[in-house]
């Protein structure tokens, strides 16, 4: 009788250890497509301040915060050194979340015809991710931090 119930109770163990394990693995896969969609969307937004403006040679991206209140995303961008850009998303899926733009005034950079004559990014998803970025210093906000 002894044994069934030390047999039963192994069973339990092994189980919620099971179960525990699932739940792990799931949780970081989790995390793991988080941290992939935020690094595709700054190879998106690389490609974005390319075609947008002239002479863009290095960008690095600040890292990110998220809102729990109305759960949009958000990153800055600072382009060769000095020029600093804000992006908010809605989600992380792709630019086409896009929800604003925030810059300074003092912007040294020279917007390209194409963004001048064709404000709407959504418009331009398709070019935007045709533009290539050979050449330019990108600092991925994953890659900058202290490890």
């Amino acid at each position: 009788m002894m044994t069934v119930k030390t047999n039963k109770q192994r069973l339990w163990l092994g189980l919620i250890i099971v179960i525990g394990a699932i739940i792990m693995v799931f949780s970081l896969n989790g995390k793991r497509t988080e941290e992939q969609q935020k690094r595709d969307l700054e190879t998106s937004i690389a490609k974005l301040l390319v075609s947008d403006y002239e002479g863009v040679e290095t960008i690095k991206f600040q890292g990110w915060g998220h809102s729990r209140e109305t759960g949009s995303w958000g990153t800055t961008v600072i382009i060769n050194g000095e020029n600093e850009i804000g992006f908010s998303f809605d989600g992380l899926s792709s630019l086409e979340e896009i929800s604003s733009i925030v810059s300074d005034e003092n912007i040294q950079l020279t917007e390209s015809e194409n963004a001048i004559e064709n404000p709407r990014i959504r418009d331009r998803i398709s070019r935007i991710q045709k533009t290539s970025l050979k050449g330019i210093d990108i600092i991925y906000s994953e890659d900058d931090k202290e490890k």
